[in-house]
């Protein structure tokens, strides 16, 4: 997985904003994640964008954050939602 890789959001996945946060439910497992702050910001933009380049680009934009440290906090934070089923990579 790189910039280059482009992502699916499952589609077993229900997404619930409340308050300051974003759950997540899958409904096969019945597991609930909840996201807050940054990944709240990552989330939205994975909404719209698909490609993890365009992300990583709309996230430079809107932090003070050195390039290699966001992409590595990226590609992170993108391998735990793997993880957990909640996206795909393409």
């Amino acid at each position: 997985m790189n910039l280059n890789s482009k992502i699916k959001i499952s589609e077993d996945l229900f997404v619930e904003k409340i308050d300051n946060e974003i759950v997540l439910l899958d409904t096969q497992t019945q597991e609930y994640f909840s996201l807050s702050e940054v990944g709240i910001v990552i989330w939205d933009i994975l909404s719209d964008e698909k490609e993890l380049r365009k992300v990583h680009n709309k996230l430079i934009d809107l932090y003070d954050v050195d390039s290699v440290q966001l992409e590595n906090d990226l590609l992170n934070f993108i391998e735990v939602l793997v993880n957990k089923k909640l996206i795909y990579v393409d």
